[in-house]
C-alpha cells in the first residue's frame, strides 16, 4: 500500500485568470476552498506517493495564469499507519 500525502497550497494567480486557474486546479485533482479578488487560492491536494505529489505541484506551478504555488502544509500517512488491526 503506498503512502498517502495530504497537502495544502497557497496558489497566487493573475486576478483576471482566477476562474480558469481554479478550474484547472480542480482538473489536477485539487480541491479549491477559497479565492480572493487579488488572485489567491487556498487549495488542498491528496496524492499517493511523494513523486506523484511533486509532479502535481510542478504541473500546478506551470499552469497558465499561475504566478506561484507554495506548499503550506504537508502530512504523510505511512502504509503501516493506514491499516490498523481491529
Amino acid at each position: 500500500m503506498p503512502e498517502h500525502h495530504l497537502s495544502s497550497l497557497l496558489v497566487h494567480a493573475k486576478p483576471e485568470n482566477i476562474e480558469s486557474v481554479a478550474k484547472r486546479l480542480e482538473a489536477e485533482g485539487c480541491e479549491v476552498h477559497a479565492t480572493t479578488p487579488e488572485g489567491k487560492l487556498v487549495v488542498t491536494l491528496e496524492a499517493e506517493g511523494r513523486r506523484t505529489l511533486n509532479d502535481a505541484l510542478t504541473r500546478i506551478q506551470l499552469l497558465p495564469g499561475v504566478l506561484a504555488a507554495t506548499l503550506v502544509f504537508h502530512h504523510v500517512d505511512e502504509p503501516d499507519e493506514l491499516v490498523r488491526p481491529l
